[in-house]
């Protein structure tokens, strides 16, 4: 989950789930350093796999809703073509069972179709901070499943993403990059935070984030770094 108040939202933009699992677990930490509270909310990314380059893409695109004919069997999972975003707990009845695009297609269609509008609907608030990150551990799993070419951030590929989000928007928005000792790609970001590696399998280092967040929600309102 992601969340967010009358005034305030604070979204995962991915690439994996940790992004959302952190948010929601540091409710108190983020209305405290907000004075402000802020509920869950569920946003679109929060349970996908979405690389940086294919969110991006989505983005310039307009952010269309997919079709049944973007959606391809794999590789590994469902997998949102030409975005190259990846499914891996939707079209089946259970977040782990084999997947059923024909079969559960309209079900998610319709539920993506709800979580599309309330995405778009994030523009009459007025902060908006998307949270990326590519710190959790089994992603190297994740990524064999699935042929993923990369893991690593890349300087021009989070620029194109931060500008086509903010092209979507109409406004300049705020962008918290997180990354793993092992994926920041020598990306130079001033917002970009190293984590030091944890043991979990994918929820991530609870004590990290919420430091984390405490900083960057300490400062004023970082100017994007893309202009």
């Amino acid at each position: 989950m992601s969340a967010g108040s009358e005034t305030t939202a604070i979204i995962s933009l991915g690439m994996s789930c940790q992004s959302a699992r952190q948010i929601r677990s540091s409710l108190e930490i983020l209305s405290a350093a907000l004075r402000e509270e802020l509920v869950p909310e569920r946003h679109f990314f929060d349970g996908l796999i979405s690389p940086v380059d294919g969110l991006a893409r989505l983005f310039e695109d307009g952010f269309p809703l997919f079709r049944r004919e973007d959606i391809a069997a794999g590789p590994g999972h469902p997998t949102w073509q030409p975005y190259g975003i990846r499914f891996l707990h939707h079209f089946r009845p259970e977040p782990e069972s084999p997947a059923d695009i024909d079969g559960w297609f309209d079900h998610d269609l319709s539920r993506f179709r709800h979580l599309r509008g309330k995405f778009e609907a994030l523009g009459a608030r007025r902060r908006l901070v998307f949270v990326i990150s590519n710190t959790q551990n089994n992603l190297d799993l994740v990524a064999r499943q699935v042929c993923l070419e990369t893991l690593h951030f890349d300087l021009q590929e989070l620029t194109r993403l931060q500008q086509a989000v903010d092209g979507f928007f109409g406004r300049s928005c705020e962008y918290l990059v997180v990354a793993h000792p092992e994926r920041h790609g020598g990306a130079d970001l001033p917002e970009l935070t190293v984590l030091e590696a944890d043991d979990s399998e994918w929820t991530g280092d609870k004590a990290q984030w919420r430091a984390l967040f405490r900083r960057y929600l300490a400062k004023d309102p970082v100017e994007p770094f893309a202009v």
